[in-house]
């Protein structure tokens, strides 16, 4: 996925989805992993997409979690897929919430799952209104049995007496009011006091409950006689923490109507719509929440059942599990889609739980639903996403290889029909220029005028950053070549983007379908690869796929393979080109270069294999095994008492990429017992083309190091005198293109004259290579060009004998001896 389809998709992700969680698709232990988590599911949990990504969800249990949904969950996935239900999952700073999870699978072109896409809804506060509705019903249970108690509650630790609201108002006190303990017994009249200090001490003590009859003086200064009761709260050690108790004056019914008021305010201001119906099904309360998603009044709602709003779309079976589960006394939860006044439907997630009186008899049931309308919409835009690209609204590469498997499944195979891929050339440069959004404008348009060619276009999409793939299919006595012209004039005219005309130049490759049926994607393989080959012959208009390709691709395999057997087996080697001081001869340092010794053909070009290596990503091990070997024989040379120089190693930009250089190249040296201005590390000028402030700091942790840091061959890509000031270079090495035709031609000599500037300017040194003659040496120390290397001097020593060169320390090049 492109950097520009990534951050489209996230946006899309966390400003329309919710809580989202991807994971891979492993049930057996550990477990999935955990591959994308986006804004909203980080804030809801807690954790960073970086904490998250790597990890199995379990580092969202905790001890409540729930372990027959978890095993109910794996059983759900290995039998269909999918799961819904819910759990208590715990944030990083260690509270729970429960959880709805919603999970679907993402299947493959083959319908294999290999992801599974959870939408997780928060339900903590269904939950707590649930909790509160019951705990409430208790308190009015508890008020019924003791005729109108109001309670209240002393934790020991703090001295600090709860009251609820009743015990508040008999006191003449506001409600929430939490005095001490001694301002608690201050309330009661002298006479009374000491009995009740004497009742509570015991009951502190000795955990002997009391219930008393005391006289007390409420705030107004009135006399209130009230019944006190008492009793002590244990811990798991039976140790006394608490107490808790009721009290009760003359006005029970207006504690009563205080406690249904307080019932009333949690349900009507509750943001989850709810109803109570009684046990036939007849509404006997709906809160606001609920009118406004139903879109219809309380007045018209009261009396009837939930028959009037629903859609006729959710399963009859659904309908009797729901009425099976209830009237057996059982909380039920499930998905149902209802319809607004309006008519517009909506989905529903239910719970519904019965209500018992004191006898434990069911006389009601309550209903706490969520409105998952835009989860479900969330689920069928992600179907959609996952086919096609936000930007361009063509089909992304899995929707593309989707409509053309169904096309050659519904339709005759045509021969003459072709898969076409296609990009756009210098695509970065015109977002560095322009700006992305012309970028993206210019890849919406291209993909318009690619959709608009019907007359032979059948299929048409965007299968990643600036590339793009047709299925062409030629009319009646058109030719494939006939089809590939008209889509070339139509795609060639200028851009008008913004103001501006810009003019864009692309590469086509394809693959004819052919005599010899393949499937999709082979077809997909062969386009591709003939673009990559377009990208190598830019001068043609196109690139057809042929045998000749598939044998270059298979030699490529082929050579990949030997390779990674070739750094297995040892079969790389260093050889070492001395570097001199021009006007002596002296030797001053060496380049490490790597040869392969190939145990049937000999030596292997580089020229060969470094491209290779290169495009198989093998160039990063192959860079690392240079760097250690050529420190080895620095130590090598040191323990055998010779004096070393400081040695060359090419670095590849890759390597810059693949992790911590800087830390690899210290570890190396630690281990190698070499010291850092020992070391040199020769990078071209294509480091540029990823230049970031990363590369900056692992470049200059280099140098501080104490490694010699060296640009080669300057001048022959991607030059910038800013790049050059921003980085740390010891060392300009001047490409032999230019030393080659120094003696004849004056603008390899102003070259030449310009870096010797440049480099003066930078504090950094100069060598030349591809020294091949005294002439050219001469010429070179004139225009004030100190170092060199070259045939001249020297060819490429094996290590061997550039130890015997080390032994003689004789000057270059060596004459007749």
């Amino acid at each position: 996925m492109s950097a520009l389809q990534d951050r489209l998709f996230r946006q899309a992700i966390d400003q329309a989805y919710g809580s989202v969680l991807i994971t891979t698709a492993e049930l057996d232990l550990p477990g999935p992993t955990i591959v994308y988590a986006n804004a909203a599911f980080c804030e809801q949990s807690g954790y960073t997409q970086e904490e998250l990504i790597g990890q199995t969800p379990r580092i969202l249990q905790g001890p409540e979690t729930d372990r027959a949904v978890l095993n109910r969950l794996r059983t759900a996935l290995a039998q269909s897929g999918a799961f819904d239900g819910q759990i208590i999952n715990y944030r990083k700073n260690g509270t729970p919430y429960r959880v709805r999870w919603s999970i679907r699978p993402i299947r493959d072109d083959q319908q294999r799952i290999t992801h599974y896409i959870s939408l997780q809804s928060d339900i903590t506060d269904i939950s707590v209104t649930r909790d509160e509705f019951t705990r409430q019903a208790e308190l009015l249970k508890m008020a019924e049995k003791t005729m109108r108690f109001g309670g209240w509650f002393i934790d020991l630790k703090t001295n600090r007496v709860e009251w609820s609201n009743i015990v508040a108002e008999i006191h003449g006190m506001p409600h929430g009011f939490s005095p001490t303990l001694s301002q608690a017994i201050a309330y009661y009249i002298p006479e009374h006091r000491e009995e009740i200090r004497e009742r509570f001490t015991a009951c502190v003590e000795r955990g002997i409950p009391y219930d008393e009859e005391l006289q007390i003086r409420a705030a107004d200064g009135k006399r209130v006689w009230v019944r006190t009761l008492g009793e002590p709260i244990r811990d798991g050690s039976e140790r006394i923490v608490g107490v808790r108790g009721a009290f009760q004056d003359v006005t029970q019914r207006r504690e009563r109507e205080q406690e249904l008021r307080k019932l009333a305010y949690i349900t009507e201001q509750s943001p989850a719509p709810i109803t109570v119906t009684d046990l036939s099904g007849h509404i006997e309360y709906v809160n606001r929440a609920f009118e406004t998603v139903s879109g219809y009044s309380r007045d018209a709602l009261i009396g009837n059942t939930p028959t009037m709003i629903q859609s006729g779309q959710t399963p009859k079976a659904t309908y009797r599990d729901l009425w099976d589960t209830i009237k057996a006394g059982n909380v039920w939860s499930g998905e149902i889609q209802n319809r607004r006044q309006d008519g517009t439907p909506y989905w529903e997630r239910e719970l519904i739980s019965p209500l018992t009186d004191d006898l434990g008899e069911m006389t009601h049931f309550v209903a706490i639903k969520q409105d998952i309308t835009a989860i479900k919409q969330a689920q069928q835009e992600l179907s959609l996403l996952a086919y096609t690209d936000p930007l361009t609204g063509l089909h992304n590469r899995n929707g593309f290889s989707r409509q053309l498997e169904r096309h050659l499944e519904e339709h005759a195979w045509n021969p003459e029909g072709a898969v076409v891929a296609m990009d756009i050339a210098g695509l970065r440069d015109i977002n560095d220029v322009y700006g992305y959004d012309i970028g993206d404008r210019l890849l919406t348009q291209f993909g318009q005028r690619l959709s608009d060619i019907s007359e032979n276009t059948v299929l048409a999409g965007r299968i990643g950053g600036d590339e793009f793939m047709a299925l062409i299919v030629p009319g009646s006595g058109d030719s494939l070549d006939d089809c590939l012209d008209r889509v070339l004039k139509t795609l060639s005219p200028a851009f008008d983007l913004s103001g501006f005309d810009i003019g864009v130049k692309f590469r086509v490759g394809c693959t004819r379908l052919g005599e010899n049926k393949r499937s999709v994607e082979p077809l997909l393989r062969e386009a591709e690869r003939a673009l990559a080959l377009h990208r190598e012959e830019p001068l043609l208009p196109w690139v057809a796929y042929s045998d000749r390709i598939q044998k270059n691709t298979d030699k490529r395999l082929a050579m990949t393979r030997e390779l990674q057997q070739a750094l297995a087996e040892d079969q790389l080697e260093l050889h070492f080109q001395p570097k001199v001081d021009l006007a002596t001869g002296t030797l001053i340092a060496c380049e490490a270069l790597l040869r392969w010794n190939h145990p049937k053909r000999g030596l292997v070009s580089p020229g060969e294999f470094i491209p290779i290596a290169e495009q198989s990503q093998l160039i990063a091990p192959i860079g690392d095994w240079v760097l250690r070997r050529a420190c080895q024989h620095l130590r090598e040379w040191r323990d055998a008492g010779l004096e070393p120089v400081r040695v060359a190693v090419n670095v590849s930009v890759i390597q810059f990429q693949a992790s911590d250089f800087a830390s690899r190249v210290r570890t190396v040296l630690e281990q190698s017992d070499v010291a850092p201005e020992e070391l040199a590390l020769e990078v071209t000028e294509s480091v540029f083309e990823g230049e970031s402030d990363t590369l900056r700091n692992q470049m200059d942790a280099l140098r501080d190091m104490g490694v010699w840091l060296s640009l080669d061959d300057f001048g022959t890509g991607y030059s910038s005198l800013l790049y050059l000031n921003r980085y740390p270079f010891n060392e300009i090495k001047i490409d032999q293109g230019f030393i080659f035709s120094l003696l004849s031609d004056s603008f390899s000599q102003h070259i030449v004259e310009t870096v010797v500037v440049l480099a003066k300017a930078l504090d950094a040194e100069i060598i030349a290579e591809g020294i091949e003659s005294a002439a050219i040496a001469d010429k070179l120390i004139a225009m004030g060009c100190r170092f060199g290397q070259g045939f001249f001097y020297s060819m490429p020593l094996e290590a061997e004998d550039f130890r015997w060169l080390l032994e003689q320390r004789s000057k270059l090049p060596l004459t007749a001896v």
